[in-house]
């Protein structure tokens, strides 16, 4: 018999697998990056596929199966947000991660994200802080007195970003340093 984890996850893609399933690219809190299947999820009575949208956010339950997981439930946490930043970070998280590997900050961080309200005059210096976070987390960048104190905690309240913006063009600096030295 095969144990079941439940998990929080980020559904980062999905493409068709088989006559009636999908293959998912899961970010969760227990596991990391990880790749599921739903069996029959495409099928008009599947009750799991309003739950396993890309981009979604859910509690999902799974199993390991011989040569990967296998999806056997999900419920949303949330309704979707698909604000713009949300969606680049999840696009920058599948090429940033390979292989599972837990990291509960950065899930703390796109968690944080998704359950953020975000102004259009705040959509930038939101990007570029949770970016930097990001690659801070996955130890693309070092802390630096100037963007230290942003890294130390996941909020995105509007003090927090306020004091950001003075120092953003150094980070967007050091986040486009990173990502060209990473050669992703």
């Amino acid at each position: 018999m095969h144990h079941i984890y439940t998990t929080p996850a980020f559904v980062i893609h999905s493409s068709p697998h088989g006559e009636a399933g999908k293959f998912l690219l899961l970010f969760t809190k227990d596991f990391g990056m990880i790749g599921a299947t739903a069996q029959g999820i495409r099928l008009s009575q599947s009750k799991l596929r309003y739950h396993i949208q890309d981009s979604s956010f859910s509690n999902i339950s799974i199993v390991r199966g011989k040569e990967m997981w296998r999806l056997t439930g999900a419920h949303e946490l949330e309704h979707q947000k698909n604000t713009l930043v949300y969606l680049k970070i999840l696009k920058l998280l599948k090429r940033l991660l390979h292989g599972e590997e837990k990291n509960e900050r950065l899930f703390e961080i796109v968690e944080e994200l998704y359950k953020a309200v975000i102004t259009e005059e705040q959509f930038d210096t939101v990007e570029c802080l949770t970016v930097l976070r990001v690659l801070n987390t996955l130890g693309y960048i070092q802390k630096t007195e100037k963007i230290g104190p942003f890294l130390e905690n996941n909020s995105l309240n509007k003090e927090i970003l306020d004091q950001f913006i003075p120092i953003k063009a150094q980070a967007i600096h050091i986040v486009n340093a990173a990502l060209k030295e990473s050669q992703l």
